[in-house]
């Protein structure tokens, strides 16, 4: 069986008694009611979470701001968002808090996102499910939130603002369909970005151009067109959509040519589900240890309320943590499942999700394995 553990110390290696150590509180009841009021205090979880539905927030110098209901599902590259979607299961609400990592969002923006996002979960008694996504690889369970996904480049620190019917701008979007939703990315704007087996969405500002890969799916046709008739609603006739290919369109791509045919499309990420991994997290012998419990033919039994276990499946990785599990294994479980991947090579971008004991988890690839 496969084991790693976390640079293995006895917890009372220091030498000092727990009581007596700025440790002792943390897990207690005291300490839960310390960070509840904490949270409360942030102006942007106030009667947030109330009823079901989506609520989106970005990272802003440090700060929670709301973002605009009629932008959900679009985040900028450059930024750092979260994410809550409150659900109710007969008279009970539950919640799932998912923070997303734009690509080139900045380490500070990613700090208070991640910090943010486990203060929501404070503010809701540590009863949420946490989620890490990023970008162009979120889970399935992300994707599914939104209708379509757009990434837009820049964010907060290049000085980005919305921009307006009539602005002379010029922008590429590929659109894509993915296994749940649309994904819609910023591409650079040149001819060299298209390709047969794609659409894309050409945005001049006053004028916007669906262009469809000769090969691209009726779906694919039918969503660009309509997302660029969508575009065009929301500037308020300040925008027209051409249905085809022009001198200008071609102008702001820098010259008609030769479209790359669909077998060189960049390929789209994968979204199969592995047979599953399974690893115990436990401090029982002293040491925070990472073991490999099962592989294939994973049940809900093989988990065990006493410790934190982590499901490797291949594109997510799933921590589950146990109702008796130790402090220092809640607290660890997190870090760790981060540690698991720089241990076995897996991307970084990896989705994680942390989910409670006893708390409903309605996710298809944590069902497809849990069988």
């Amino acid at each position: 069986m496969a084991s790693f553990s976390l640079e293995p110390k006895a917890w009372t290696g220091d030498g000092a008694d727990l009581k007596d150590s700025n440790m002792a509180l943390v897990g207690s009841e005291l300490d839960k009611i310390a960070r509840k009021s904490a949270a409360e205090k942030e102006a942007a979880w106030v009667s947030c979470g109330k009823a079901p539905g989506i609520e989106v927030w970005r990272i802003e110098n440090f700060q929670v701001k709301a973002w605009p209901a009629e932008r959900h599902g679009a985040f900028h590259t450059g930024d750092s968002y979260i994410v809550l979607k409150t659900t109710k299961i007969e008279s009970k609400l539950t919640w799932d808090i998912h923070f997303w990592l734009g690509s080139t969002t900045s380490q500070d923006e990613m700090g208070t996102a991640a910090y943010k996002t486990v203060e929501l979960d404070d503010y809701f008694d540590q009863a949420a499910i946490q989620h890490r996504e990023t970008q162009g690889h979120e889970s399935l369970q992300f994707t599914k939130l939104f209708k379509e996904i757009t990434y837009l480049e820049g964010g907060i620190d290049s000085g980005f603002h919305h921009v307006e019917g009539g602005t002379q701008i010029k922008k590429l979007f590929r659109v894509r369909k993915t296994k749940h939703t649309v994904r819609v990315a910023e591409v650079p704007c040149t001819r060299k970005s298209l390709n047969q087996g794609d659409c894309f969405l050409l945005d001049l500002g006053d004028t916007l151009y669906p262009w469809f890969g000769e090969d691209a799916s009726p779906f694919e046709r039918a969503k660009c067109g309509t997302r660029a008739h969508n575009v065009a609603i929301s500037r308020h006739g300040h925008c027209k959509v051409k249905e085809a290919p022009d001198a200008a369109f071609w102008s702001a791509l820098g010259g008609e040519g030769p479209i790359a045919p669909a077998s060189e499309a960049p390929a789209p990420e994968k979204e199969e589900v592995g047979e599953g991994v399974l690893y115990k997290l436990s401090d029982a012998s002293g040491a925070l240890t990472c073991t490999e419990a099962k592989r294939g033919d994973i049940k809900v039994t093989d988990l065990d309320s006493n410790d934190v276990f982590i499901l490797d499946a291949g594109r997510e990785i799933f921590v589950w943590v146990g109702s008796k599990a130790s402090d220092a294994e809640r607290r660890n479980a997190m870090p760790t499942a981060q540690a698991y991947l720089h241990a076995n090579d897996k991307p970084i971008h990896t989705a994680v999700h942390c989910v409670n004991e006893g708390t409903p988890f309605n996710n298809e690839v944590w069902a497809a394995i849990m069988k």
